[in-house]
């Protein structure tokens, strides 16, 4: 297999400010360093308390991948982030003085704005392949009202290749670029974090599950308001409602005053999460959108039986033995709900599906396949 030394560029990173920012890119790099030579350039653009400082840090994190963050602090960070030309003379000028003695074949891209804009032109700079690797939920909006539309355009069409986390994001982009080098990589997930345990017994009272960051394009109302209809007519007797993750819609998730109980988890930790799941009899995800959706993943990981909008990985991983993929309606989610509530479902079996589908060693080779065909 051919060693690539692969320049990593990202605007979306675990870093000092937020832990869990862009945790999905970083288990890309994390996958990709198995195999190749990789930086990781990050670019952190956040509020300060000035009217501009620049600082940055270099350190090898927990995977030993050499990593560079560069923080801009603005009064005017909004501004600040769509200046591309300056993120362009910022991070060019970094990779001069910093980066000078890595010879790298690849700028490997993620998310089209900016990143994927701006490290179209430092490759071009640098004359070394770009890959795209996109992520972004707002494709849609981006391509219909930015600016920088058609220097996204552009990226995507001069990019060797490009990879998306879901077939459905992928048919998304493929409205916006002839480029038809086109390759399917899933997010990772950790099955050391996320699996069947036998020895988590499940609870007495029968429990739904969900958890996401309960925000723009997660819609836990489809599934609440079925339960209510299912709970008004009596056809499950005794149940309640896990919910993990917190956001803007949980206010409203308790002023509906539902006739079953809720437990709001808030953020839990993988540790947690995975216990929750253990615990819990049925997942359930209600979204408008989803470019992957690994919560669904990682509960099918645990062996949950699972009821899903029809977004992100859900007609992939979704099939008859493990649970039901809803059209968003409410009448839809009360049937498929009671159709997964009277199944009868193997939990190893559901766990065992998705082995090595989603590992680091699996996506890694993704990775390398997509560099080889370069």
């Amino acid at each position: 297999m051919t060693k690539y030394s692969v320049l990593f560029l990202t605007y979306w990173y675990p870093n000092k400010n937020s832990k869990s920012l862009g945790i999905f890119s970083k288990r890309h790099a994390q996958a990709i360093s198995i195999n190749h030579n990789i930086v990781v350039l990050s670019l952190v653009i956040s509020k300060g308390g000035s009217m501009y400082k620049k600082k940055s840090e270099i350190f090898r994190d927990e995977n030993n991948i050499d990593t560079h963050q560069i923080f801009l602090e603005s009064y005017f960070y909004k501004l600040l982030y769509v200046l591309l030309p300056f993120h362009y003379i910022i991070l060019h000028s970094y990779i001069l003085k910093n980066l000078s003695n890595h010879n790298f074949n690849i700028v490997h891209s993620n998310v089209i704005f900016p990143c994927g804009i701006v490290g179209n032109a430092i490759s071009n700079k640098l004359r070394v392949k770009h890959v795209i690797t996109e992520h972004w939920t707002k494709i849609d909006k981006f391509f219909k009202v930015s600016l920088y539309r058609f220097s996204g355009k552009k990226a995507l069409d001069q990019a060797e290749q490009l990879t998306f986390v879901s077939k459905q994001l992928a048919a998304t982009v493929k409205k916006y670029t002839n480029n038809a080098n086109v390759n399917i990589i899933p997010n990772v997930i950790d099955s050391k974090e996320f699996y069947f345990n036998r020895a988590i017994v499940k609870n007495k009272t029968f429990t739904f599950i969900a958890a996401a960051h309960w925000a723009q394009f997660k819609n836990p109302f489809y599934f609440l308001d079925a339960l209510k209809l299912i709970a008004d007519e009596k056809l499950i007797s005794n149940f309640k409602v896990v919910m993990a993750g917190n956001g803007e819609q949980i206010d409203r998730v308790k002023s509906n005053n539902y006739p079953f109980s809720i437990e709001l988890k808030g953020n839990l930790n993988p540790f947690e999460l995975k216990s929750e799941l253990n615990k819990s009899h049925i997942f359930l995800h209600g979204s408008d959108f989803e470019t992957f959706s690994v919560i669904i993943a990682e509960a099918l990981m645990c062996g949950l039986p699972s009821v899903v909008s029809p977004y992100g990985i859900a007609l992939e991983a979704i099939n008859a033995s493990n649970g039901f993929v809803t059209n968003n309606t409410v009448e839809d989610w009360k049937d498929k709900i009671l159709k997964c509530y009277h199944s009868r479902y193997n939990n190893q079996e559901i766990a065992s599906q998705l082995k090595h589908k989603y590992d680091l060693e699996t996506v890694g080779r993704l990775f390398s396949d997509v560099y080889n065909n370069i």
